[in-house]
């Protein structure tokens, strides 16, 4: 199971998937992609939850799969 990871690390992974930062509200990081819904990453203290953690190794895994 993910734990808590940096949110430096996550930005760094989507964008190496294709995604883009759309923008940004309060706490809330948008993710973006052609063809794709958009990723909303809650981040506090520059930290992104477990939960939010495996859903972006998610996205990235379905990239990988034919």
């Amino acid at each position: 199971m993910a734990n808590e990871e940096r949110f430096s690390a996550i930005r760094k992974l989507l964008e190496s998937c294709g995604w883009e930062l759309a923008r940004i509200k309060g706490s809330h990081h948008v993710f973006t992609r052609a063809g794709e819904l958009p990723v909303s990453i809650p981040v506090h203290k520059g930290k992104v939850k477990a939960t939010y953690v495996r859903i972006v190794q998610k996205k990235c895994q379905e990239d990988d799969e034919p």
